[in-house]
């Protein structure tokens, strides 16, 4: 029999997950606003008008040789499309739905959206297959830059293909 305290705990952590994405977001935005723009002197910090139209760069796909821009590109996408997904989770939870079974498609659908915004990244993956243990265990518990937190998102997503090739 499941505990209703739980379910209670599980929704405010996702419910709480997803405030923090949204006001992580216009954050993110402003950031990068501000990384291509940089030059421009006369840019008045605003998130909702980016001067001459301009907004974030659409892009197919991020390009990963500038680990500033890639990171912050992609939180962007992966918080943007979380949102529907933990409203998604939040309502079976609501609806009585099995724990386990939501959580487990819960993080399945985070892996999805990460393996999805994290492609195109063979430079980065081979940087995984050659640092030493000790090192990719660091930048886990503490990562230092973009780069490193751009590594720990790769580590998570194949720490999760490897938990489920297993099965």
């Amino acid at each position: 029999m499941e505990n209703p305290d739980e379910r209670v705990l599980i929704i405010k952590k996702l419910s709480n997950y997803k405030l923090s994405l949204e006001e992580k977001g216009p954050k993110l935005l402003e950031e990068l606003h501000g990384y291509y723009h940089q030059d421009d002197e006369n840019i008045i910090p605003n998130i909702e008008g980016f001067p001459k139209g301009e907004g974030p760069r659409k892009v197919s796909y991020i390009r990963y040789d500038n680990p500033y821009e890639a990171y912050l590109n992609a939180q962007i996408q992966v918080g943007d499309a979380l949102l529907p997904i933990l409203e998604q989770h939040i309502a079976f939870l609501e609806d009585d739905e099995d724990i386990d079974l939501v959580l487990e498609s819960f993080e399945h659908s985070v892996y999805q959206v990460k393996k999805q915004t994290y492609t195109d990244v063979e430079d980065w993956e081979q940087l995984l297959d050659y640092l030493p243990e000790d090192r990719l265990e660091k930048i886990k518990n503490n990562p230092k830059g973009h780069g490193d937190l751009l590594i720990k998102e790769l580590l998570w997503i194949r720490s999760y293909e490897e938990k489920w090739m297993e099965k």
